[in-house]
């Protein structure tokens, strides 16, 4: 939780953490989520305590996110906070309760191969219409590699271009069997889960030449 929550230091207001029964809640968290019943009750201490009014809002994470990355381009550091924030928020009201939040905690750290595709899925579905297009894919691995090096000057940002769409391209030429220039969420699971590499492309978005070449001597030993 410290990276996320109690190291940012969030003010939240809204409505108690757990509703009316906080105990029936807690059990169901630990049902559907991959944590134990002492480990939800950890977060939800240090969750209570950075939003004691229940609720995470989207203005705070990003503003919070954002200056927590001092260098970089602030436009793109916002729009990548926004998309992270969005793939909590599951019901798009602007701020996530503790219910989202864990669960996509859990996703993200105890999940299966396929619940962390599904979230990797929405990160990279900016507009959230279900699919993900080639210029949605170009965005994001833009906006990482930007976090990963904040100090690179506009014209290395420039000069990683053609290794990135080179990165996009891989992915589409793998999973998008159809060619209609879009991937729908079971294309990218299915596709990912047979081909690590690309999953490992996608990650590595930053280090691009590095993954190109990595997929080019590996893509036989995964297809």
């Amino acid at each position: 939780m410290g990276a996320l929550v109690s190291k940012i230091g969030f003010s939240c207001r809204k409505k108690k953490l757990l509703g009316r029964d906080p105990k029936r809640t807690i059990v169901k968290l630990v049902r559907v989520t991959n944590f134990n019943e002492s480990e939800v009750k950890k977060w939800m201490k240090e969750f209570e305590k950075d939003c004691p009014d229940g609720f995470l809002r989207e203005d705070e994470f990003v503003a919070h996110y954002s200056s927590y990355f001092a260098a970089g381009n602030q436009r793109r550091k916002e729009a990548l906070a926004k998309q992270i924030f969005r793939t909590f928020d599951k019901d798009a009201s602007g701020c996530v309760d503790f219910w989202e939040f864990m669960c996509g905690m859990s996703a993200l750290l105890r999940g299966t191969t396929v619940e962390k595709l599904k979230w990797a899925f929405s990160m990279y579905d900016l507009d959230g219409n279900g699919y993900i297009c080639t210029t949605e894919l170009l965005n994001v691995l833009k906006l990482m590699h930007e976090l990963r090096y904040p100090s690179a000057t506009e014209e290395e940002l420039e000069k990683v271009q053609a290794p990135l769409e080179k990165v996009r391209d891989r992915v589409f030429g793998e999973l998008d069997r159809d060619g209609d220039g879009r991937l729908e969420l079971r294309e990218f699971v299915e596709g990912v889960r047979k081909n690590p590499a690309l999953l490992r492309m996608v990650e590595e978005g930053g280090d691009a030449e590095c993954t190109v070449e990595r997929f080019n001597t590996n893509r036989k030993r995964f297809c």
